[in-house]
């Protein structure tokens, strides 16, 4: 896993590169020499985790979900300069954090200044696109931001786990302050539940606060609106749910998302395909709405 800070100067390519969930660049003009800032996008793997810099802030974090691959230049992107050619590549990403606003100079008090770095020697940001950070000024920018290291976490659930050499492994997160509220509310104080999927009756224990549009997607109000949310079991529909393999259509129904990948897999999207939604009604429609247009559209 590495940590990358993504420079984007222009607020219409920060703004567009968040919400559809991507980073992109392409070569110089032919003849000119592509800068590594440029390359750097070749090296970025899943799971990396990338800062994001805009008019003199620290934006926003994202996790990478796919490497990269050849892509046209984005419609939402600025065109390119005179003999810039429009093919170019593009890396998917998710969003863990926005709305974040930590002024550059704080930045530069927390992580290494110089080459090759975002920063200069005097802790001015330097025009370059990506630049790769250590893992000791990546963990400072987490942890000034409120992001952490913790021990456990939800096993499937999309980009908050990797795994290193030992057998332990280390999850990313937000602490998600609300997610205890939610869950007692769509509880209602009852021991035993059924899952908005698949409705099976679960222990609580078995049973989650799942946002229905992408938390990272839901402004902070949304985040703390119960009905932005929905119980839902660990036993696999937490994890289907999340990833897109089932998404729900404007009836209520379920149906089939992404493509599954195995012959398991499409049996239990199968299993889910056709059943309603005890979670959908007119107020939650919009969200399912989303969380469909933003894993499928």
């Amino acid at each position: 896993m590495t940590y990358w800070y993504a420079a984007q100067g222009v607020v219409r390519t920060f703004d567009a590169s968040i919400d559809e969930g991507i980073l992109w660049t392409c070569p110089r003009r032919p003849g000119e020499t592509t800068s590594e800032d440029r390359t750097n996008i070749l090296k970025m793997v899943e799971g990396d985790i990338v800062f994001y810099h805009s008019k003199s802030y620290l934006r926003a974090v994202s996790v990478v979900t796919a490497s990269w691959r050849d892509a046209p230049r984005p419609s939402s992107h600025r065109p390119g300069r005179d003999g810039e050619e429009d093919d170019g590549w593009l890396v998917k990403v998710q969003p863990l954090e926005t709305g974040l606003k930590l002024f550059y100079k704080n930045v530069a008090q927390l992580i290494k200044c110089g080459s090759p770095g975002p920063f200069n020697a005097v802790g001015a940001p330097r025009q370059k696109f990506l630049s790769r950070l250590n893992d000791v000024d990546g963990n400072k920018l987490l942890r000034r931001l409120g992001l952490e290291y913790v021990d456990e976490g939800l096993y499937g659930r999309p980009f908050t786990e990797w795994l290193g050499d030992n057998t332990d492994g280390l999850s990313i997160s937000t602490i998600r302050n609300e997610q205890s509220a939610l869950r007692r509310r769509l509880l209602k104080g009852r021991a035993v539940a059924p899952c908005s999927l698949c409705q099976a009756e679960l222990p609580a224990r078995l049973l989650v606060a799942g946002h229905i549009k992408p938390r990272a997607s839901c402004s902070e109000q949304e985040r703390k609106d119960y009905r932005a949310a929905m119980l839902i079991c660990s036993l696999g529909c937490d994890v289907i749910f999340e990833w897109g393999y089932i998404v729900v259509s404007t009836d209520g129904r379920m149906e089939p998302g992404i493509p599954a990948e195995t012959l398991p897999l499409e049996a239990a999207v199968a299993e889910l395909s056709g059943q309603r939604c005890t979670a959908h009604d007119e107020v939650t429609a919009p969200r399912f709405e989303s969380h469909r247009q933003l894993r499928i559209g």
